[in-house]
């Protein structure tokens, strides 16, 4: 059981830490560059929205005000059967350019994605949310990337906001930084395997429609991976949005996040051989499947050092690391407890963001297995 409890210990530390290690040292070593220039190829920049009656006039505004020829930007909206005041608020906008393209039947995003697809002729498409504010330059700091004939994909750098400093905010926050140091690296290793659905932008006509209940950030640059290009960071694309405020708003949107990213990883299951795509298969083992394993993991390391703990013959590092896993659970419940009073402390989140993030992750699998993804869900506002 001391055995046991060393090795579970040893697999959660790699997912989080060694993993993370290892992949800036080989990207430092292979160091693969990007051919980046100054091209101004026509671009359509695609924004999804339902019920977005809140947000969808500044972002367009954020839209309209992008440092690229308008001779050169097409700016659509795609609304998925919007019931509120979204797509009138667009049609205000037609004189400035700008398109709704309404999807009837609430299809869901992947899905109106599709649809919209077919009628895009830009070289480039860039996909975003209805919530995210870009920075000016974004779209040329995106394109430039395309000067590399190998280069499919590029995802843009995602910067949370957290302007109320609750407990969710800050662990997204520190989560997010972490997930940008791991792009970076894969990018210099060669490829990312996954993308920022905000502000991803493509070349148009290497698109693969998707199936409508995966998760288009994470799928689709899986689909570009197998077709022989790289998906690449372009630290310099900044965009904005809110963090989540409470525990519960996170817990909602990681179990739909993680089922549709064990869905398309399923549905894209080629980029798993790692004699075809050697680099990508340990990105994904490395990153995504040992990372949807950790709460089996914990649950394990939980119950066989607590066994070996009650052994006399047990060592000193046994029972310590035993005493630490409930310190971080006690911290986690007091975390949460405080939440409920809007007591907010950003230190002692940390835990509590990693155990919502890991308990949705064990609902999220035992869900793919039990029931159906829906291709639609509610944003909570």
């Amino acid at each position: 059981m001391e055995l046991m409890a060393f090795l579970l210990f040893g697999l959660i530390f790699y997912t989080y830490f060694g993993y993370v290690a290892v992949v800036i040292i080989l990207g430092n070593i292979r160091n693969k560059k990007i051919i980046k220039k100054d091209i101004e190829p026509t671009v359509t920049l695609m924004i999804a929205a339902y019920n977005e009656e809140i947000e969808i006039a500044q972002k367009i505004n954020n839209s309209l005000m992008l440092d690229y020829p308008k001779d050169k930007l097409q700016i659509i909206v795609v609304s998925d059967g919007s019931t509120d005041k979204t797509d009138s608020i667009v049609n205000d906008f037609k004189d400035k350019g700008v398109e709704l393209i309404r999807v009837e039947g609430r299809v869901g995003k992947t899905e109106a994605r599709n649809i919209a697809m077919k009628t895009i002729l830009s070289e480039i498409t860039i996909f975003s949310d209805g919530t995210t504010h870009y920075t000016e330059s974004v779209i040329r700091k995106l394109v430039r990337n395309f000067a590399d004939k190998s280069v499919g994909m590029v995802s843009g750098n995602l910067k949370y906001k957290d302007n109320e400093n609750t407990q969710m905010g800050a662990g997204q926050k520190l989560y997010w930084k972490y997930e940008t140091l791991i792009k970076e690296s894969q990018t210099r290793l060669g490829t990312l395997t996954g993308a920022i659905g905000c502000i991803t932008a493509f070349r148009t006509d290497l698109y693969h429609p998707l199936p409508p209940n995966v998760i288009e950030d994470f799928t689709a640059p899986l689909m570009f991976v197998q077709d022989g290009y790289r998906v690449v960071f372009e630290k310099e694309a900044i965009c904005h949005e809110e963090t989540t405020k409470k525990s519960n708003n996170e817990w909602f949107m990681r179990i739909r996040v993680i089922r549709g990213g064990i869905t398309g990883l399923i549905y894209a299951k080629r980029v798993l051989n790692p004699l075809v795509n050697p680099i990508s298969a340990f990105q994904l083992l490395s990153h995504k499947v040992l990372r949807w394993m950790v709460p089996i993991f914990g649950i394990l390391l939980f119950l066989s050092s607590l066994w070996a703990s009650l052994i006399s013959t047990s060592s000193i590092y046994i029972k310590i690391l035993f005493i630490l896993q409930v310190l971080f659970y006690f911290i986690a419940i007091i975390s949460f407890a405080l939440e409920k009073y809007e007591i907010h402390n950003r230190i002692l989140g940390i835990p509590l963001y990693f155990i919502v993030i890991n308990c949705a992750s064990l609902v999220a699998i035992y869900k793919v297995f039990t029931s159906k993804l829906e291709a639609t869900w509610e944003t909570d506002r």
